[in-house]
């Protein structure tokens, strides 16, 4: 991948949050994603950022900075949001319901 593809995919990844069109979030996430080390597949992914949506209606990923050099990208985000409740609860990554 060129610096432009990694670049393009990672804002398709962040419109893709932004949107929260869970049906595409397979295209940017594997589905044995990790989450602070743990496996927690797509759908556990999925049901965490849905929790954070919930938690804070106004979530918005905004990229403040954002570095490619292949294969790896990095990012500084910007959050400017209010939540109006749990933001990160373990229940939510790892309910299986």
């Amino acid at each position: 991948m060129t610096r432009e593809d990694i670049t393009d995919l990672y804002r398709g990844y962040i419109a893709c949050l932004n949107d929260q069109d869970w049906n595409n979030l397979g295209r940017f996430v594997g589905e044995e994603v990790q989450y602070n080390g743990e496996t927690i597949g797509l759908s556990g992914y999925r049901r965490m950022l849905e929790g954070d949506f919930e938690a804070i209606p106004d979530l918005r990923f905004n990229i403040e900075l954002l570095i490619s050099e292949p294969p790896r990208v990095a990012a500084r985000l910007h959050f400017d949001c209010r939540p109006k409740g749990v933001l990160f609860s373990e229940a939510t990554i790892f309910d299986s319901a």
